[in-house]
């Protein structure tokens, strides 16, 4: 869905912010503490009900979200020392997931080759993204996953030795299930993660693997050869909960048997190029799907030199997003953008 038009009451430095959008690529330019990183907090509060930032407090959002077939309203209210309320089309909302579900999101913010230099819980947050817009099967696989490993952990804990037999059989049963849905997950994302690599990152060699959490083909023998272990540390240190993608890469195209790993041999630009490509892979596979996102870009331009910045740009642009992006100035983009994209000039909070 495009977001048509977005209301700011509130937020950090904007006091009152209404705003016409474009469905293509919009760009908010202006000086530090303009405002422009707080716009697009607004929209990642409007549809996912939480920030990316810290200390947001007491503010009003409203959005009007349209496609080809309806038109819906989106409310997000939040009063100091009162819970937050969310309203679609005036009705109110219990459960964010009615909104994570309308209007898919990503993020390109400036920590963005966390996704390949962080921890696994990065990788498989993207993995599991994927898993959202699947099927509604494949949540209630996760959720039933994640409550018996809760449970199995708490037998570990309380030494409730005699029951982990029974949780060892769900939690096998449960655990071959959500890797099954994943695998298929990532051998379809993958597919466009590789083109969008072949774009923006053409220098490199690069493997991708699914690693589940465990090692060897049945997850029953990894789990009773490492019970004495889970016992003395009191939780299960293997199974879907340790998944990650493998993301080997070479730059200087020599033959090996194995790729160097891309956390410890890619550069800042590099971790940057391959992350966007993940994440821009995603917006194209769940496009297949009948899903539209919505892509937030803090900084453009200010990470990336010209020629990577145009590849991005040509890839957002072919996939057909809609885009909000901040940059202090548009002189940033190459020259070949400034006048391609929607430009709205902020400053103090106020829209110039």
């Amino acid at each position: 869905m495009i977001l048509d038009r977005l209301e700011v009451d509130h937020l950090r430095i904007l006091e009152s912010l209404q705003l016409d959008l474009e469905p293509g690529i919009n760009l908010f330019t202006g000086p530090n503490g303009a405002g422009k990183t707080s716009l697009l907090e607004a929209v990642h509060l409007l549809v996912r009900g939480k920030s990316f930032r810290r200390g947001s407090n007491g503010m009003s959002i409203r959005g009007r979200f349209s496609s080809d077939e309806t038109s819906i309203r989106l409310d997000f209210e939040k009063r100091r020392g009162k819970p937050l309320e969310l309203r679609r089309d005036r009705r109110r909302i219990e459960r964010i997931s009615e909104i994570v579900s309308l209007v898919p999101i990503q993020t390109f913010l400036p920590d963005l080759a966390e996704l390949i230099f962080g921890a696994p819980i990065e990788r498989r947050k993207w993995l599991d993204l994927g898993l959202l817009y699947k099927s509604l099967d494949s949540l209630r696989t996760m959720a039933h996953f994640r409550h018996v490993l809760r449970q199995r952990n708490a037998a570990l804990r309380t030494r409730q030795l005699k029951q982990l037999d029974a949780w060892d059989f769900e939690l096998v049963a449960s655990a071959e299930a959500l890797t099954s849905i994943r695998q298929q997950c990532f051998d379809d994302m993958i597919k466009e993660v590789a083109y969008c690599m072949e774009q923006l990152c053409p220098e490199l060699e690069i493997s991708m693997g699914f690693f589940p959490g465990y090692h060897g083909e049945k997850f029953a023998d990894e789990l009773a050869k490492h019970r004495t272990r889970d016992v003395k540390l009191h939780m299960t240190n293997s199974g879907p909960h340790r998944a990650d993608i493998h993301v080997r890469i070479s730059v200087d195209g020599k033959q090996r048997k194995a790729l160097p790993s891309a956390a410890a041999l890619a550069s800042q630009g590099q971790a940057r190029a391959l992350a966007a490509s993940f994440k821009l892979g995603q917006v194209q596979y769940l496009k297949t799907r009948g899903f539209r996102s919505l892509l937030l870009v803090d900084d453009l331009g200010s990470e990336w030199d010209d020629l990577h910045c145009s590849r991005f740009l040509n890839l957002m642009s072919a996939i057909g997003s809609q885009v909000l992006s901040s940059a202090v100035s548009a002189d940033l983009l190459p020259r070949q953008w400034r006048e391609r994209v929607s430009r709205f000039e902020l400053n103090q909070g106020k829209l110039l």
